[in-house]
Order: structure tokens, then sequence, then C-alpha cells
């Protein structure tokens, strides 16, 4: 239920004359976002929580090409105040409901002089952050307009610690490595070579004190382009649009009503806080498929592409996208509990990434891939295929291929090196969302730009890339590596799902990793492994390993046990960089996910979260040399309840998985 509550609006003199403040409070009253008109009438805001103003006042404003800038000279026309208490259905998420809950004020402002442009700022105050937005009001002075840049100003308090993925350009695919700053120095850092490149990618992860921590990013990114981020001068930070592609001084091309996407800040007093919050979908619109509940099925799928051959013996005849192994796979799936077979790059002809200008026909498969049968055969045993195709391939027989995977019943696609964000290219996604879904189809973006809670609105996206997970090491010496996958939990996972591709059998010690493309292997123990795909946020779990090595190890059993989504999420202990553990229910199961950095770590915590039953655990830890054997797995059974705690050791890189069965 939506709630709309309070309409004031005042005289404009009486309003001017005194420069009021206007504050907006969080229902529990923590976190306060407030907005004023300075003495030279700029628009500004500030955010406190408790009693840190952790964001002091810091501009907006816009600059439209040709009527120039729209940042100061205004006078407040109205203020309309809303509360919002709405609970909604998460078809693929860390919880099955959230509760969009939050108090919102709406400041409309009108330059004095000509030509009078008209501009609403929107805040919202929610128990668990903050966000704010521009709105474009219908006007005659202003039907269509140009922005060239955005001028949202981050003007922090204090020389926060924070965890930033820094870029030199704008096409970029978002994978990189969260590193640690300080605000003073995140653009000249020494021995640090990203820190001098000038665009900080979203989200941005901070560490204000002991306990207070919070996440920028933004969401609901819809006729408008991503944003990064510039430092200006102290602590204080400016947004910066990706710009269209052929005209630099361009950034946004709209029409009046419309909205810039909502800047936001995730506020926790622990890191943990950040990774269970779901403020980012809630500030997207509702679900536009009505019947997502029949067909939207999350999941997990193999995926050839990784570990190619491995395991295979030369007589099985193996081709990666021939019929035959592709069969393999759909009867591995089936028998194993995955949902879903994805046939990767090459089913319709090979592709070089190094080129953007390949011309196929994405309708017609490899002379060796019977894409007609496998996915008859496929529906006889229950499981989906998704089809991984290149965005810019996709775009030109958009109509022609989607009807023609519909019609073979293909039940999703994977859309790749997409790596931009610009307005042309986020709308793109939006397209392609509306255009699987009118077809009942599934969709995962590789190549993406981060999540911006999007799926809310199309619950038919399942996952997003932006990370640079398992495949790197394929082609990368130095990643991904322990840290980087701790890391990565309270950065890039905040802003949404994630695919990793976790779930390396061929697992080695740091020192020992070598990066190769034929048949590679990861740094750190498959005990951190088999921990990936309950701490990572995804949709679709695409389990990287080759099935004939699964078939020979019983943690397998981990990967087969995994749902597709989960019922609640909550983060048990976790420090930035170091390690992280969480736990994460699906029905009358449990589930526990840990992993350490490069140093061997014992941890300790209490099951109190598991109310008044008892459950039967298996636990998947590493072995006491696990720092040199990191491949083998040691495998417990208890009973256990709330009034116990769990003691365990992780290895150099290492991990741990816990399935908690309530007992019977």
């Amino acid at each position: 239920m939506k709630i709309l509550v309070f309409v004031f609006l005042f005289a404009v003199n009486g309003i001017t004359s005194i420069f009021p403040q206007y504050s907006v409070e969080s229902p529990d009253g923590n976190i306060k976002m407030s907005f004023r008109l300075n003495s030279d009438l700029e628009p500004q805001y500030s955010i406190t929580y408790r009693s840190l103003n952790f964001l002091k006042w810091s501009n907006l404003g816009l600059n439209f090409k040709g009527s120039g800038q729209l940042n100061s000279g205004f006078n407040i026309i109205g203020v309309e105040n809303n509360s919002i208490d709405e609970t909604f259905r998460i078809y693929s998420g860390k919880s099955a409901y959230s509760r969009n809950y939050c108090n919102e004020i709406k400041v409309s402002l009108e330059e004095k002089n000509s030509p009078n442009r008209k501009l609403d700022i929107y805040l919202r105050a929610y128990n668990d952050g903050a966000a704010l937005r521009y709105g474009f009001p219908e006007q005659n002075n202003m039907n269509q307009f140009i922005i060239s840049t955005e001028d949202t100003y981050f003007n922090f308090g204090g020389n926060y610690e924070c965890w930033a993925m820094k870029k030199d350009r704008f096409r970029h695919s978002y994978e990189g490595e969260y590193r640690e700053y300080r605000l003073s120095n995140i653009d000249n850092k020494p021995g640090d070579s990203t820190s001098f490149f000038p665009y900080i990618t979203l989200p941005l992860t901070m560490k204000m004190s002991e306990d207070l921590y919070v996440c920028v990013s933004e969401a609901n990114i819809t006729n408008y382009p991503g944003m990064h981020l510039v430092k200006t001068t102290g602590n204080t930070l400016r947004s910066k649009l990706a710009p269209d592609t052929v005209y630099k001084d361009i950034s946004v091309r709209g029409n009046t009503p419309s909205f810039s996407p909502w800047r936001l800040f995730i506020i926790g007093e622990k890191a943990g806080d950040l990774i269970e919050s779901n403020l980012i979908m809630n500030l997207n619109d509702p679900n536009k498929i009505p019947d997502a509940e029949s067909w939207i099925k999350p999941g997990k799928s193999t995926w050839s592409w990784w570990a190619e051959d491995r395991g295979f013996s030369p007589d099985f005849g193996y081709q990666i996208l021939g019929t035959k192994t592709v069969k393999y796979y759909i009867d591995f799936a089936a028998a194993n509990n995955f949902q879903y077979v994805t046939l990767d790059g090459g089913w319709y002809g090979w592709f070089d990434a190094t080129k953007d200008d390949a011309v196929h026909d994405i309708t017609k498969s490899l002379p060796e891939l019977d894409l007609p049968e496998v996915t008859r055969y496929a529906a006889s045993k229950g499981i989906g295929i998704i089809l991984w195709v290149v965005w810019y391939e996709l775009e030109r027989q958009m109509t022609e291929a989607m009807d023609y995977y519909r019609s073979l019943g293909i039940k999703g696609i994977k859309v790749d090196f997409m790596d931009r964000d610009d307005q042309y290219m986020t709308d793109f996604y939006k397209r392609t969302a509306e255009e699987c879904a009118a077809r009942k189809m599934i969709v995962t973006f590789h190549g993406a730009y981060k999540p911006d809670g999007l799926s809310r609105t199309y619950p038919n996206i399942l996952t997003y890339e932006g990370v640079l997970g398992n495949e790197n090491a394929r082609w990368i010496t130095g990643f991904p590596h322990p840290k980087h996958n701790v890391t990565l939990a309270f950065t890039r996972m905040v802003a949404g799902p994630m695919d990793y591709t976790p779930g390396s059998f061929t697992n080695v010690p740091e020192e020992k990793f070598q990066g190769r493309w034929r048949h590679p292997m990861t740094k750190g123990t498959r005990s951190q492994q088999l921990a990936m795909p309950i701490v990572y946020e995804t949709g679709i779990q695409s389990l990287c390993e080759s099935p004939k090595i699964y078939e020979q190890f019983p943690e397998f059993e981990v990967y087969r046990q995994l749902p597709g989504t989960w019922d609640s999420t909550l983060v048990i202990d976790g420090k930035i960089g170091e390690y992280i553990i969480i736990a994460r229910k699906s029905e009358d199961k449990w589930f526990i996910g840990g992993m350490t950095n490069s140093q061997s770590r014992d941890v300790k915590f209490s099951l109190n979260f598991l109310g008044n039953s008892r459950y039967d655990a298996i636990i998947y830890s590493d072995a006491s040399d696990g720092d040199v054997n990191p491949e083998k797995v040691i495998t417990t059974k208890i009973n256990t309840g709330p009034g116990n705690k769990f003691a365990i050791k992780m290895a150099k890189g290492g991990g741990f998985a816990v399935i908690l069965t309530k007992s019977r």
C-alpha cells in the first residue's frame, strides 16, 4: 500500500526572504536529509546520520546545452511532503520481499529571471539510506532539453576511508579492482597506477567510523546515462555523466516531464548492513510483468566456455558447442538440480572481441550444433537453454532473432560486450528487457554496467556481470585473488546481482597460479569457491567448472543443493578486504558461506538466527594443510541449534560452506 500525505504550498515571497531549510527524516528518525537555498540562491542538500553530518552542504545543478546553467537564482514555489509504505515481491535476490518505506519531500524551484525554467528536487529518507533526484516538470519554457553536464556535488564531512574502482575512460565493462583510498588521495595515491585515473565508478563504499558505513550509487537509470564521480577539492566529489559517443558535449536528450536517476546513499552501522539493503531496488518503478511468478525462474546454469574439455576423454569427441557435447551438459544439468545450460560465444559464429564490427546471422548456428534439436532435448529434460549474443548483433536482428528463439523454446539470452553506459546504451538494456518479457524470456547482461535496480521493474533481468570474476583467470596473472574476492561483497555486490561465474575446482596457492587460456586455474581454496555462490548474489549461478570434474567430488553437493534465489539474507560478520560470512535462507534450509583474504583466519559465530529449531548441518571447510593443499575439502556432519556456535578455520585464500536442514 502506498500512502501519500501532506501537501504544502508556500508563497514565493514568504519563502525566499528567509532562505528556509527543509528536512525529511527516515521513519526511525536516524537519518535526516536537508535542503536549502544558500545566500546565492543555489540549491544544496546535506545528510546526517544520528549526530554525524557526514555529507555537508553540497550544491546541486545542471548545465543545459543552449540555455546554460541551471544552478542558482531560484525561488522556491512549493514544497510537497509524502510518505511511502509498500511491500513488493522480489523474484530473484537477497530476499523474497522488500518493504519500500520512506519519507519524501519535493521542493519545486523556478528561476527568478527569464526564461524562468522550473526544476524539482526530490529527497527521500529511508531507515537504511537516503536518495535524491532531479525532476523536470512540464513547462512552457522547456519542452525539450539537452544536458551537457550534471553538477551534483558530494561534499563529505571528513577524509573518509573508501574502496573505489577507477577508470581512465567511459567505455569499459565495470571490471577491475576496488582499491582502498582516503578521499584525500583518491586521485593521487603514491604507488597506485589507477589513482590518477579521473573517473570513479559506482558503487563507492565508504567507512566514516567504526560504526558508520555508506555506499554511494544510483538507481532507476531511465532516459539518462550512467554516472561516475570525479574528485574536485578537499573531500568533495562531483558527478560526471557518461557522454554521447559522438557528441561529447551532450549527455542527456530529454523531454518534460521526466526525471534523473536517484543518487543514493545506503547507510549502516556495520559494513554488512550495506549488503542486506534493498534500497536500490526500492527506488525503481514497480514490476511491469504481471505474470512474472508463472515463468521467471532463477537458478543454476552449466557453462562450457571456461573449462572447455577438461576431464573429457579423447574418445568422447568433445566439441564445445557440438550437439553431442551440449546434450551431455543437458543430461548433467537435469541430473544435478540445475535449471539451465548456457551456450556461450561462438554458437552462431566465432567472435573477435578486439573488434566491434562483427556481422553474423544470429538465427543460424554452427554446422556442428543442431539448435532446434538440443532445445527440444533440453525441454524434454526440464532444462532451459540460454543463448549468448553480442549486443549490436542482437539489436540488428532484435525482432527476427527473438521471435525465432521463442519459437524454439529458448528460455533466455545472455547479452554481452555493451561496455558503456551512455544514454543510448542504458535505453538498450530497457528495450532488451521489454522484448524478452514480451516473449517470456529471461535476460542476463555481461560486459555490463553496474545494476541500478531495474530488475524490480523487469524481474526477468536475473543478473549482471560488471565484475572482474573467474573468467579473468584465463588471461590475467594477478586477478582475481582472495582479497579481491572478499572485497567484492562490500563493494560491487551492494549494487545488485553479480555473475562472478564461480565454481572452479582447479585450485592452487597464490604463488603457484598461472593465468592461462586453456584449462585455467584459480587462486585460493576449493572451499572458497564453494562459498562463493552463497556469498555472491545472482539470479543465475553460472558455474564454471567441467561436469566431468564435478562428478568426481562429493563436495559438489553444495552446488547441487543451492536454490536460485533467497527468502532472506543475514550478514553474520565481515570486514572489508579481510573476510565475509553470510547466511541465506531458502524455505527450511539455511546456507552459510565464509571467505577470507590471503591470510588464514579462525572465525567463531553463533547460530541464534535459527530461532528455536534444530538443524542437521553439513560443513565443507579447508583442510588443516589447506595453505598448500587448497583442493582438499573436509566434510563434517553435526546436529546443531540456536544455542550453539561454529568455530571454523579458513586457510589462506580459504573459505567454508554450510548447509543447515531443519531436523525432522
